[in-house]
């Protein structure tokens, strides 16, 4: 009896999942045109054993044409729904419709070849119009909503690559680009984000080429930048840079995320950066993104590469004035990469084993070297160390000595010794925390010094005497950020984070030591003259938006807050930002910008080039920070057929600046510098006008800025407005690139610049006899004083030159550079004096002339 009820209820569970079975995996064909949603999920029922179950506010009266053959039940269900907005799950015998939610896409854009990411990459979905670009470490995120997609990868140098879909959950995607097979992928400058609210950002990018022709030959980026409106370089070949209206010290300069304070070899000549290990250059010179803070002009983020992680190369170059070296590769494939560059110059080697006088007696190098380690844990975890070291060394001697017969009856020997240089270690851990929100994490240190030693050995009979001094200046910092990127949709990009800087400021320290030796008697005597050390601590805290106000306006909200503690005195500063953007058409937008910064470091500074000399210090209990409020507004043109356009005006007012007082322009080493400066004001303003061609063989840019330079200060000039040292009315460039063949390419680049402003003595009087003065000076008379009319009052003679490169691939690995600066040889002026006996005049000096360069580079594997 048992048994006869047990097969009946057997069988009957058999029979039904062999029948719900089937039914699942049941074919459906059906064609229905012009019919609603709900017409068409009450035919599906016909068709199969489930039930369709929603709510009645979803919209199921959505027309729909279907034509189904022979697809399973998920099948038809993607084809039913695809375009709705409505998502679908099976729970039994049920399908369950809700209104689609946005899911998100996520992952890493990389090099195919070497797993490089990609900074800045476009990506976006061809069927929904959704899109972001890449972050700082090749990672995206976009949200869509669930359904077939078409998304694609693009990036400049390389082929785009689409992938297409079906998604219906949070997903990750990694794209690996191809480069493309052109022999040459030249440098572009373009405008980031054609449609985003940033004005006046810029970025560099391309693969170890040189932008522009620079001094030497050497391969300089900060030198392409000086190209771009509204950025004037300052003496001529150097690599400094002032961007509407700022001194150089206005700039933040990052390497990998990190401040670096000295940025020019060979007093600014050319940048310490090595061209061959940068990845990609960015520029904000208008709207700033919260996010950065610390200088009031611009900033300058450089990336350098990380390495590559499936197999190993280099390349070794070989130029008239250095040697540059540049390997990569895998230390655990696909996982830990390395890359290291490094450059010398050999001007030293030269001067060691010339018998010249002038070389012999004095021996000058620079170097520069960057390493890092990159090492992915998983798709969500990566690690980078990094390591900058650069350095700039010049020793000189001299030697005078008198016989009286063949004995040495005196001589004098002097010996001098300068040093100057950066070292940056970093550790930066980045993280995906979820497909929304990014999490990088720095910690790292910084380090700036300038020493410098004098000897003096002298001997007249039997009194000898050694004289000994030093100065020494520099800036140590220890700091700790972390950053977040949050997407929560694409309407809104938010970031946020904050930060601690440990500062140790050595602005100056001074020594001297006499040793007197007389009839075997010794005596050792050592002053400090200055010992001064500042410490200071700082605090950021950041947040900005980047959302849709409507369609077609868009802005980007920020405040940056900073705590700066030095001396027991604590200074507060609020940075707002705002950017908006309106597209008045899909090629044109109209952008404009307010934002404020603030500047706790200065650079004091008297010469016409930059000197290790000069001095980095703090705001002090004395010296508040300074402060710069600057309006923007322009019209900005992307006819999405590789031409750009832009007209942008600019207003800056700057608070706190420091400037030398009148007479004081060099310090002695017995007074603090807070005696030799004041504090003033300065104001900026002007217009940008750019165009530029990104595609076909010949590219290039052109570039001009109307603008004016203004100081105010309590009692330099008797408190009177004055044009700043680098007020320059008119600025032209253009930079052209042509792809003469397979083999040659051309590059050219002509720059105007209105002359820039020194303080002269264009005047001189007669002064009237002193009652009871020496009678014998009213026969010859008294000697003229020079009078001065005003700060800035000479303006010396425009500057401008024709720079020429070729490249010459003779074969994949084997690349010949040649190039001439200065071509027709204008001798631009560098400073100006007055001089002359019987007649006054105005002398002006050139640093540089005609100079040809040549290099080789070799590439290996």
């Amino acid at each position: 009896m048992h048994i006869s009820v047990r097969i009946p209820l057997l069988f009957f569970i058999i029979c039904f999942y062999v029948f719900t079975g089937y039914a699942q995996t049941a074919s459906i064909t059906m064609e229905m045109k012009n019919n609603t949603l709900k017409e068409i999920v009450r035919k599906v029922e016909t068709k199969c054993n489930y039930t369709f179950v929603f709510n009645e506010n979803l919209n199921m009266e959505q027309r729909q044409d279907i034509s189904i053959s022979q697809s399973s039940i998920d099948g038809a269900l993607k084809h039913i729904f695809r375009g709705t907005g409505i998502s679908w799950q099976i729970e039994g015998s049920h399908i369950i419709l809700n209104k689609a939610k946005k899911i998100t896409i996520s992952g890493y854009v990389t090099d195919q070849g070497s797993m490089e990411t990609l900074i800045g990459a476009a990506i976006s979905d061809r069927k929904s119009g959704a899109g972001n670009f890449t972050n700082s470490y090749g990672y995206y995120s976009i949200q869509v909503m669930p359904d077939s997609i078409y998304l694609q990868a693009s990036y400049i140098g390389f082929k785009s690559l689409s992938k297409s879909f079906f998604v219906q959950n949070d997903t990750i995607v990694n794209f690996r680009l191809k480069e493309s097979s052109a022999i040459l992928e030249d440098v572009t400058v373009y405008n980031t984000k054609s449609f985003s609210p940033s004005s006046g950002s810029f970025e560099l990018s391309g693969t170890g080429t040189k932008p522009i022709p620079a001094a030497f030959g050497e391969n300089d980026i900060l030198k392409s930048l000086q190209a771009i409106p509204g950025i004037r370089a300052g003496v001529e070949g150097s690599a400094g840079m002032y961007v509407r209206g700022g001194s150089p010290d206005q700039n933040l300069i990052l390497i990998d995320g990190v401040p670096i304070y000295n940025t020019g070899h060979m007093w600014g000549v050319f940048s310490v950066f090595n061209g061959d290990a940068v990845k990609k250059m960015s520029l904000h010179k208008g709207s700033f993104p919260a996010r950065f803070s610390g200088r009031l002009s611009s900033v300058v983020d450089i990336r350098f590469k990380d390495g590559d992680m499936q197999k190993f190369h280099g390349d070794f170059t070989l130029s008239l004035f250095a040697a540059r070296i540049n390997i990569e590769g895998p230390i655990i494939k696909g996982k830990t990469s390395y890359s290291f560059s490094a450059r010398r110059s050999f001007l030293d080697g030269i001067q060691r084993i010339t018998t010249t006088p002038f070389l012999s007696n004095s021996l000058f190098y620079i170097y520069d070297m960057n390493a890092k380690v990159n090492h992915k844990f998983s798709d969500r975890s990566r690690l980078y160390l990094s390591y900058y070291s650069g350095r700039d060394k010049l020793d000189t001697k001299s030697e005078m000595t008198a016989y009286e017969g063949d004995e040495v009856k005196s001589y004098n020997k002097t010996k001098y010794s300068y040093g100057w240089g950066n070292d940056i270690i970093s550790l930066r851990w980045n993280y995906v925390i979820n497909n929304k929100l990014f999490m990088n994490n720095t910690l790292a240190y910084n380090k700036y010094k300038f020493n410098f030693m004098s000897h003096i050995d002298e001997k007249y009979e039997e009194q000898r005497q050694n004289y000994a001094s030093f100065q020494k200046s520099g800036i140590k910092d220890w700091q700790f950020s972390s950053d977040f990127e949050y997407q929560p949709n694409n309407n809104h990009y938010f970031r946020f984070g904050g930060g601690l800087i440990l500062h140790q400021f050595s602005p100056e320290m001074h020594g001297y030591q006499v040793k007197e030796m007389s009839h075997n008697n010794q005596d050792w005597k050592l002053n400090y003259y200055l010992y001064d050390k500042i410490s200071g601590q700082e605090v950021s805290l950041y947040g900005e938006d980047e959302f849709f106000i409507t369609k077609k306006l868009r802005t980007n909200l920020g405040l940056h807050f900073s705590v700066f503690n030095v001396q027991n005195k604590t200074y507060l500063a609020l940075q707002p930002r705002i950017s908006l953007g309106y597209e008045l058409s899909p090629k044109v937008a109209f952008k404009a910008s307010y934002t404020k910064m603030n500047q706790f470091v200065n650079l004091l500074s008297s010469n016409t080039i930059s000197q290790p000399t000069d001095l980095w210090v703090p705001i002090t209990k004395k010296f508040r920070p300074m402060s710069s409020h600057q309006f923007t507004g322009g019209l900005f043109f992307d006819t999405k057929s590789g031409y750009n356009f832009s007209a942008e005006g600019f207003y800056k007012r700057m608070n706190n600046v420091l400037e030398y007082k009148d007479g004081m322009a060099w310090k002695d080493a017995f007074t603090s510098w807070e005696e030799y400066v004041e504090s003033g004001k300065g104001w900026s303003y002007g217009m940008e006008l750019f165009a530029q061609k990104t595609k076909g063989r010949f590219t290039g840019w052109i570039g001009y800025t109307l603008s004016w330079n203004e100081r105010r200060f309590k009692t330099i000039n008797k408190g009177r407005l004055f044009p700043a040292k680098y007020d320059s009315r008119h600025n032209f460039n253009i930079t052209g690139t042509f792809q003469w063949s397979k083999k040659i390419d051309l590059v050219a680049s002509w720059m105007y610049a209105t002359g820039s402003r020194s303080t002269l003595p264009l005047e001189e009087y007669q002064p009237l006899p002193i009652r009871g003065g020496d009678p014998s000076l009213y026969s010859f008379g008294y000697p003229p004083v020079e009078y001065i009319s005003g700060r800035n009052n000479y303006k010396m003679s425009d500057t401008h030159h024709l720079d020429l490169e070729m490249k010459y691939y003779r074969s994949p690995r084997k690349i010949w550079t040649f190039g001439v600066y200065n071509v027709y040889g204008r001798l631009n002026p560098y400073m100006a004096r007055v001089g002359g006996y019987d007649e006054k005049v105005i002398i002006e000096s050139s640093l540089i002339g005609v100079v040809p360069s040549v290099s080789f580079t070799y590439k290996f594997k």
